[in-house]
C-alpha cells in the first residue's frame, strides 16, 4: 500500500533535528522517529494510513519523535511550546503520561495538559507523540513555534509573498478556466498548493472539476468522485493538486432527487448562487 505522511509532520521531524542535531540517528534510532505504525497497532491509531475526503488517501497523521534531554531533545518541552503556540495544525499531543488535545474532553478545557492512561500502558515517557488535523492544514509546511524554527524554514522556505489567490468567481454558465503557476514545478515559483471551495448558502451546487499538466489531456481532481463533486450547503471542500498541474477547468452541473451530480436538463438547472474558489499556496520550496 502506497502512503504518505501529512507535511506538516516531515518539517516536524526535520526541524527538530535541526534544532537538536546530537539527537540525529544514529545517536537515537529512526524507529524513535516513526510515522507509519506496525500490525501491532490499532487500526484506528493517527500512525495508520486513512482516507480522508476532500483532502486525499493512504494519509499519516501522526510522528513520533526522541525524549532525549540528554542529547538536547525534551519531548514534553517540544509538544508544550507547540501547546502554547495552538496551531491550528494541531489534534493532541502526548508525552510523560500525559496529553493535550486542541478541543475539550472530559471536562478538561481545549490545549490543557491532562493525564494520559492508554490501555496498553505506554505513556510516552521515551518519546513523544503529534497528531495532527485529518484536512488539508496537516500539509503546510510552516515552521512549528518550538526548537529548530529557525533552521528549519532556512532550509525549506526561500519566500513566503503571494502565497494564496482569490476568490475567483465560478461562471454561472460555460467553463470557468483557470490557468496557475504548474503546482511545484514553476521555474520562478515552485509551490505546492490547494483548491477551495466553501458553500455559504442552503443548496447544494453540483461542480465537475478537472485538471491538466498541461500534457494535452485532462483528468478528475483527485477527492472527487470522477471528477464530479455535490457541494452541500455549509461545506468546505479542500483538495491538494497533483504535481505539475498547471490549468484547472470548473463547470457547474445539476443536482438529482437523490443528490447526485449530473448533467443539466430542461427539467434539472444548476444552481445559479453566487460561488467563489480560491487557490491557497504554500511556501517556495528549492
Amino acid at each position: 500500500m502506497a502512503w504518505r505522511a501529512a507535511r506538516s509532520l516531515l518539517v516536524l521531524h526535520q526541524q527538530l533535528q535541526a534544532g537538536a542535531p546530537r539527537a540525529r540517528p544514529p545517536a537515537t534510532s529512526t524507529d524513535e522517529w516513526g510515522l507509519i505504525g506496525d500490525a501491532a497497532h490499532d487500526p484506528t491509531s493517527d500512525h495508520t494510513p486513512h482516507n480522508f475526503p476532500g483532502w486525499g488517501n493512504d494519509i499519516v497523521t501522526a510522528a513520533d519523535f526522541p525524549n532525549r534531554p540528554d542529547l538536547g531533545l525534551d519531548a514534553h518541552k517540544v509538544l508544550d511550546d507547540i501547546r502554547r503556540s495552538r496551531d491550528p495544525r494541531v489534534k493532541y499531543g502526548i508525552s510523560n503520561g500525559q496529553m493535550f488535545s486542541s478541543y475539550g474532553v472530559r471536562g478538561y478545557d481545549g490545549w490543557t495538559w491532562r493525564p494520559y492512561n492508554p490501555k496498553n500502558g505506554d505513556k510516552h515517557f521515551t518519546h513523544g507523540h503529534l497528531s495532527v488535523v485529518g484536512d488539508a492544514r496537516a500539509d503546510g509546511t510552516q515552521p512549528w513555534q518550538t526548537i529548530g524554527a529557525g533552521s528549519a524554514a532556512d532550509s525549506t522556505e526561500d519566500d513566503d509573498m503571494g502565497a494564496s489567490f482569490g476568490p475567483i468567481t465560478i461562471e454561472r454558465e460555460g467553463v470557468t478556466s483557470l490557468t496557475i503557476p504548474p503546482v511545484n514545478g514553476g521555474v520562478a515559483d515552485p509551490r505546492p498548493a490547494w483548491l477551495n471551495f466553501c458553500n455559504d448558502t442552503s443548496q447544494t451546487y453540483g461542480l465537475r472539476v478537472w485538471y491538466s499538466t498541461g500534457n494535452e489531456s485532462f483528468a478528475p481532481l483527485p477527492g472527487t468522485n470522477g471528477g464530479l463533486l455535490a457541494l452541500r450547503s455549509g461545506q468546505r471542500f479542500s483538495q491538494m493538486l497533483p504535481d505539475g498541474t498547471a490549468c484547472l477547468s470548473i463547470a457547474r452541473k445539476a443536482i438529482d432527487p437523490d443528490g447526485n451530480v449530473v448533467e443539466p436538463t430542461a427539467d434539472l438547472k444548476p444552481f445559479a448562487g453566487h460561488l467563489t474558489c480560491a487557490i491557497e499556496r504554500g511556501a517556495v520550496r528549492r
